[in-house]
C-alpha cells in the first residue's frame, strides 16, 4: 500500500467555483481506487443489493500496533476525495501518522448505485439506509483490512451521519468520531428540503420513472436548490453585492458542472437514505433519542456550523450535551453549511487545528 506524495493538479468540484482544475490542497495523490466486492448484500429492510461493491483509496501506512487507522466518509453525492483538505503532512489526517481509508458509499456512483447496477438499474435498485452504508463499510474494514478497531471515523454532512451511526451500531470498533456539519438523526426540516428537490426531479416528464437517457432538467432545479441551501445569505449578499443578478449566472454554473458528474436517481436514493437516519434505532439502542446519545461513550469532536441552514447546529449542540465524552467546537462561518466543507481557508485551518488537537489528546 505504498503511496506517492507530490504536488498535483486535479479536477474537483468547488461549490464556490464549479468544476475546475485545482492544486491538491495536500499535495497528495493516492494509488488508484480499489474495489471491495460485497456479493449479494442484504439490507436492514430484508431486500438485497445484487453484486454489491464499495471502492476506496488509502493514504499512509498501518502501524505495527494496527491502531492508527482512520475511516473517512464523504458527504452527499461526493467521492473519496471530499476530505482532501484535511489530508496531508502537518494536517489533521497526516499520512505520516495515520492509515487513512477514504471510502465511497452506497449510491454515490463510485460504489454500487442505481446508476451502475446491471441487474437492478435505476428505480429497481433497493432503497438503502445510512445504517446499510455503515454495515457495508464494516465488512470492508473487517474483511479487506482485517481490522477490529479504528482510531477514528471522520465525515462531514452525510459522512458525519455515518460517523454517528458507526458509534451507535459498532460502539467497540472505534476510539473516536469526528462528525462535521451534520446530525445524529434527520429532522423534518431536512427531510422537507430533500423532498422538494426529489419532487423537482420526479415531476419532470423527462425523468420517465427513473428510466432516462439524459439527466432530466428537473435535476438541474434540484441542484440549484441545493446550491442555495448549502450557503448562507451573509456570503451570498456580499459575494453579489455589486450586481445581485450575478447570482443567477453563478447558480447556472454550479448546475452545469454538477449535471455532468452527478446522477438524478443516485441523488434520490442518497437523500432518502438521509431521511431514515436516526441513531436511536440502531440495534440494541431502541430507546429515546437523548437516551441513545447519552449511552454513546465514544470520544467525539462535534463541529457544526453556526450559520448552517441545511443541517442547523441545534442537533449537534444537543448531541454534545448528552454524549459523555463529546467536545463541541462551532464553525462560525458566513459560508453556512460549507463552512465545514473546505471552501474557505480560515474554516479549513480551524477544522485542521481542532482535529489535530483532539487526536493528539487521545493519543497522549
Amino acid at each position: 500500500m505504498t503511496k506517492r506524495y507530490r504536488h498535483s493538479w486535479r479536477w474537483a468540484w468547488l461549490p464556490s467555483a464549479g468544476l475546475c482544475l485545482v492544486l491538491g490542497s495536500t499535495g497528495i495523490q493516492a494509488d488508484e481506487t480499489e474495489r471491495f466486492d460485497l456479493g449479494d448484500f442484504e439490507l436492514e429492510s430484508g431486500e438485497v443489493i445484487e453484486d454489491a461493491f464499495l471502492t476506496y483509496v488509502t493514504h499512509g501506512e498501518l502501524n505495527d500496533a494496527r491502531d492508527n487507522a482512520i475511516l473517512v466518509l464523504p458527504s452527499l453525492m461526493a467521492d473519496h476525495t471530499r476530505h482532501d483538505f484535511l489530508i496531508g503532512e502537518g494536517l489533521a489526517l497526516d499520512p505520516d501518522e495515520y492509515f487513512i481509508i477514504a471510502a465511497n458509499t452506497l449510491g454515490n456512483g463510485h460504489a454500487i448505485s442505481p446508476s451502475n447496477s446491471e441487474s437492478q438499474p435505476g428505480m429497481e435498485f433497493p432503497q438503502f439506509s445510512i445504517r446499510d452504508m455503515v454495515n457495508a463499510q464494516h465488512e470492508l474494514i473487517e474483511e479487506e483490512f482485517e481490522l477490529d478497531e479504528l482510531f477514528s471515523v471522520v465525515g462531514l454532512s452525510m459522512g458525519g451521519m455515518q460517523a454517528y451511526e458507526w458509534a451507535a451500531s459498532y460502539p467497540d470498533m472505534m476510539e473516536s468520531i469526528v462528525p462535521l456539519i451534520t446530525m445524529a438523526r434527520t429532522t423534518g426540516w431536512v427531510t422537507a428540503i430533500w423532498e422538494t428537490q426529489r419532487q423537482a426531479i420526479m415531476q419532470d416528464d423527462a425523468w420517465q420513472g427513473g428510466d432516462y437517457d439524459e439527466q432530466p432538467d428537473g435535476f438541474r432545479s434540484a441542484i440549484g436548490s441545493l446550491m442555495v441551501w448549502v450557503r448562507h445569505w451573509h456570503w451570498m449578499d456580499e459575494e453579489f453585492a455589486d450586481d445581485n443578478m450575478d447570482a443567477v449566472e453563478w447558480l447556472h454554473e454550479q448546475e452545469d458542472a454538477l449535471m455532468e458528474v452527478w446522477d438524478a436517481n443516485n441523488y434520490i436514493y442518497q437523500t432518502r437514505a438521509e431521511d431514515r437516519h436516526d441513531i436511536s434505532e440502531a440495534p440494541g439502542r431502541e430507546v429515546g433519542y437523548e437516551e441513545a446519545l447519552a449511552s454513546m461513550e465514544v470520544h467525539a469532536l462535534i463541529m457544526p456550523g453556526t450559520k448552517d441552514i441545511l443541517h442547523p447546529p441545534d442537533d449537534s449542540r444537543l448531541a454534545a450535551e448528552q454524549m459523555p465524552n463529546a467536545r463541541l467546537v462551532e464553525i462560525d462561518s458566513d459560508h453556512g453549511h460549507l463552512g465545514g466543507g473546505g471552501v474557505d481557508q480560515d474554516d479549513i485551518d480551524l477544522i485542521n487545528e481542532e482535529m489535530t488537537s483532539f487526536f493528539n489528546e487521545l493519543r497522549d
